[in-house]
C-alpha cells in the first residue's frame, strides 16, 4: 500500500466512504485480525487502517483489493468485486466537487445531503436554500460579490440540489424559520411575494413542513446562527452548523442531542404549521 499524498489525501468522511470503510472493518474483523497486524502485514501505519475503515481516506481500488486479499477474500466472491468497484465510485467525481467555487465543506455537506432523507434545519436570517426559488437563489449568493459565471454556478447547484424533493423517495424536510426570514426584503417585493407563495406550495406536499417562529415568542435558544440536522441510512444523524469562521460538522450524541433539543423547543415555541402557512400567506400578499 502506497504512501504518497494522492493515496492517503485526508478528507472529510462521506456515506459512502463510510459505508465502505465499514464493509473493511467488518472483513477484517472476520479474518480475525487486529488494525496493527493488517498495518505490519502491508507496510503501513495503523492509524492509516483506522482512517480507511472510519471513512476518512477515500481509499483506491488497488488498496482494497490488497486489503481484501490480507483477508483471505477471493477474488471471485461478489464482495470482493462490490467493494472494489465501490473504491472506484469514490473517486469518481460528483456533480458538486466539479464546481470549482463550492467550499470543501459545503460540498461534503452535499455529499450527506444526496444519501439523506430528511433534512431538519432552523433559518434565523434567510429561506432555507432547498426552499429557495431560483430568483431568490440568485438576489442571496449574489449579495456575496461574487463575480458572474460564479453565481450562476451556485444557483445552478442550489436548484440541482432541490431536485432531491421530487425524487422517490423524496427528502423530507422539516424548516424552521424566524419571522424576519420571512419579513427581510430580498430582490424586491414582487421576488418576496413569488418567494412565500412558493413555499406555501411546497407545503402542501407531503414530508415538507415550515413554522414561523414570531418575533413575540422572545428570546430563544438559538440566536446564534443556522444549523441543520441530516438523517440518513448510511450515517445516522449528523449535524451541521455554519458559523463566520466556517461550517462545522457534528455527530457525538452529545452533540446531536444539543442540536435536536434546541430545534424541539424552537418548533414548540413557533406557530404550527398550518398557523405558519396562514400567516405567510398574508405578510407578501
Amino acid at each position: 500500500m502506497r504512501h504518497d499524498q494522492s493515496v492517503g489525501r485526508f478528507t472529510p468522511a462521506t456515506p459512502r466512504s463510510r459505508q465502505l470503510g465499514r464493509a473493511l472493518r467488518e472483513a477484517r474483523e472476520r479474518a480475525g485480525l487486529t488494525m496493527d497486524a493488517v498495518a505490519t502485514s502491508i507496510s503501513c501505519s495503523m492509524s492509516r487502517i483506522s482512517r480507511i475503515e472510519s471513512g476518512d481516506i477515500k481509499v483506491r481500488s488497488a488498496d482494497v483489493m490488497e486489503l481484501l486479499s490480507t483477508y483471505g477474500v477471493p477474488m471471485e466472491d461478489e464482495a470482493y468485486k462490490n467493494l472494489v468497484e465501490a473504491a472506484r465510485g469514490l473517486r469518481a467525481p460528483s456533480w458538486w466537487q466539479r464546481l470549482g467555487t463550492l467550499p470543501s465543506r459545503y460540498g461534503t455537506f452535499i455529499a450527506y445531503e444526496a444519501e439523506a432523507t430528511r433534512l431538519r434545519t432552523w433559518e434565523p436570517v434567510l429561506i432555507p436554500g432547498m426552499l429557495q426559488t431560483e430568483a431568490y437563489a440568485r438576489a442571496v449568493i449574489g449579495s456575496g460579490y461574487l463575480e458572474a459565471d460564479k453565481v450562476r454556478e451556485r444557483v445552478e447547484a442550489r436548484m440541482r440540489r432541490q431536485k432531491a424533493l421530487h425524487a422517490s423517495p423524496a427528502l423530507g424536510v422539516s424548516a424552521v424559520v424566524s419571522e424576519a426570514a420571512v419579513r427581510l426584503e430580498v430582490g424586491d417585493p414582487d421576488l418576496m411575494a413569488e418567494q412565500c407563495a412558493h413555499l406555501v406550495d411546497l407545503c402542501r406536499r407531503p414530508g415538507i413542513t415550515v413554522q414561523v417562529l414570531r418575533y413575540a415568542a422572545g428570546a430563544h435558544p438559538a440566536v446564534a446562527g443556522s444549523f441543520a440536522l441530516l438523517d440518513g441510512p448510511t450515517f445516522g444523524t449528523l449535524g451541521y452548523v455554519e458559523t463566520l469562521a466556517g461550517d462545522l460538522f457534528l455527530e457525538t450524541p452529545a452533540e446531536i442531542d444539543r442540536l435536536e433539543s434546541t430545534l424541539a423547543q424552537l418548533a414548540a415555541m413557533a406557530m404550527s404549521p398550518r398557523e405558519s402557512v396562514a400567516w405567510m400567506k398574508e405578510v407578501w400578499k
